[in-house]
């Protein structure tokens, strides 16, 4: 993910700003107890009592069969919510509404810049057969990618105000990526004059992960879920140090061998630096043609799921901020809350789940009470360890006594986190715009970045590397070992335009709100366990 200001429009702004027809839905349902919704609850949902909000599945099938004669095609289904597509017209007629074109700004580093949504006061006034069949049916905002910088100052919420229009074309940008796409890159990251890490060596040594691989546990026999904009795992990278992968892909993502963004491939070369041997299983979520019919976030932690994994790594999410604002959201929207039942079950039903905290954004589910809230710290060339003011910290006003981050990992300094040389399909969104301000060019395969979206995955990993020793251990005891465990930071402070006060929450002895426990450890959790 982009920080969360930014001056550089993105590649992919130019392409996605004109609305799709199609729409994307979460729908949820009420559950067998006392019928009241997850949308009507009011409150965060928590792993313990997630399951009463369980449908009964007899009445999910009833639901879904009947949103499919309305014209609502399911993509996929999880626990307790589905995910559905429908156009434009099918939405309004169903549910009794209007919906206005939505365009993000172009800085913002997200999924795609145009979608339709109802405007602020849209009437709604769903069909009373359907109504009577679920809880709700919100359209599904763009995700953001947690690399790189952006100013996002939009919530996804019903009845938002209408933003400005963009009109610039895509076209320059597709031939500009059609010429650059298809350089073989080489295997080892070019020369630039910036410190650094390379990856794996000095991920692995930062994180003390090289102790545990000296021990005989890299990973094996645990699988790792990925959800991200996907997996060009064919870059001599990845072959040359025999690392293997297999993806899969989220409804509406197309082409597993291939990621125009650079996302997804070059942020997954953490896990292979700390868990060499782990199951590795991509779950793609982008269109390589149109990013407007990639899947959501919904659809790929759902996709996800159906791999059973024992952990999953996320570096996407939502930035809960008050627009125009440095403010959080003070609740959560109810947009949102699919994606929180989905994660609450999968909590209790014993997955590890980590997030990124995002980079100056208010993340979410970043800020969820029971996922690892990846933040970071930046170590220099002499090892002294400074919070990133890349990375965001905040006290979350939605979820009580939640702080983010828990603890960290390795995540670069205002203002472009150029930390780590990571590698990217050429020619990709990601080699382009780095090659702006790290000293690589724009179709080498190779680009220094980082971000939160570097420290979800080593985090990840190494909750992999616990668990090949002890399988037994549940997210609560990981989380409780890799706080305890972790290298105090003291000195610092997180991005300012995560603190309403805009200084950034500063470090200091102990549990802090910049670095949470600091920085993880993977050799002293792996004696713990």
């Amino acid at each position: 993910m982009k920080a969360f200001e930014s001056s550089q429009r993105t590649v992919r702004a130019t392409a996605s700003s004109q609305p799709s027809d199609e729409l994307r839905i979460a729908v949820t349902f009420r559950p067998e107890a006392d019928g009241v919704g997850p949308t009507k609850l009011n409150a965060p949902i928590s792993a313990r009592s997630v399951m009463r909000m369980a449908p009964n599945p007899l009445d999910m099938d009833k639901a879904l069969s009947e949103l499919h004669r309305r014209g609502l095609e399911t993509t996929i289904r999880g626990k307790l919510t589905a995910s559905v597509r429908c156009t434009r017209r099918e939405y309004e007629k169903l549910f009794g509404t209007s919906l206005e074109a939505v365009r993000l700004d172009p800085k913002q580093a997200a999924q795609f810049h145009g979608f339709y949504y109802p405007p602020a006061g849209a009437r709604w006034n769903p069909d009373p057969t359907v109504a009577g069949m679920i809880d709700d049916a919100y359209i599904q905002w763009p995700h953001i990618y947690m690399a790189k910088r952006v100013a996002a100052r939009r919530s996804p919420r019903r009845g938002s105000p209408r933003p400005s229009r963009s009109s610039r074309s895509s076209r320059g940008a597709t031939r500009g990526a059609a010429r650059l796409a298809g350089t073989i890159p080489s295997a080892t990251p070019p020369v630039v004059s910036a410190f650094h890490l390379d990856v794996p060596d000095d991920v692995a040594t930062l994180i003390n992960a090289t102790p545990v691989h000296q021990a005989g546990r890299t990973g094996r026999g645990i699988r790792i879920a990925m959800v991200d904009s996907g997996f060009a795992h064919s870059h001599p990278f990845f072959t040359t140090h025999n690392f293997n992968s297999t993806v899969t892909l989220a409804p509406g993502a197309t082409n597993r061998d291939t990621d125009p963004n650079g996302h997804g491939t070059g942020e997954s070369a953490n896990i292979f630096a700390i868990a060499p041997d782990a199951t590795f299983i991509g779950v793609k979520v982008d269109n390589d043609r149109n990013p407007q019919l990639g899947a959501t976030l919904l659809e790929g932690f759902q996709e996800a799921l159906r791999h059973d994994p024992h952990v999953i790594s996320i570096s996407l999410g939502f930035d809960l901020r008050i627009e125009n604002t440095n403010d959080p959201l003070p609740t959560l929207p109810n947009g949102l809350v699919a994606l929180e039942t989905e994660i609450e079950a999968a909590v209790a039903a014993g997955k590890v789940v980590v997030f990124s905290a995002g980079n100056g954004h208010y993340s979410f589910p970043g800020q969820m009470k029971e996922v690892i809230s990846a933040g970071g710290v930046f170590v220099n060339q002499v090892g002294l360890m400074t919070a990133s003011d890349y990375a965001s910290a905040f006290k979350s006003p939605i979820f009580s006594g939640r702080s983010v981050p828990d603890f960290c990992g390795l995540v670069g300094m205002l203002p472009h986190a150029d930390y780590i040389m990571l590698p990217v399909p050429s020619g990709c969104e990601i080699d382009r715009e780095e090659a702006a301000h790290d000293g690589t060019t724009k179709a080498d395969g190779w680009g220094l970045f980082s971000g939160t979206s570097a420290a979800a995955p080593q985090l990840a990993a190494v909750c992999a590397l616990l668990l090949e020793k002890n399988p037994g251990l549940t997210p609560s005891d990981i989380k409780a070992v890799l706080k305890r465990t972790c290298r105090d930071v003291t000195t610092g402070h997180a991005n300012p335009a995560s603190d309403p006060a805009g200084v950034g929450v500063k470090a200091g002895p102990g549990f802090d709100g910049a670095t949470g426990a600091g920085l993880v450890d993977a050799f002293a959790a792996f004696q713990q366990v």
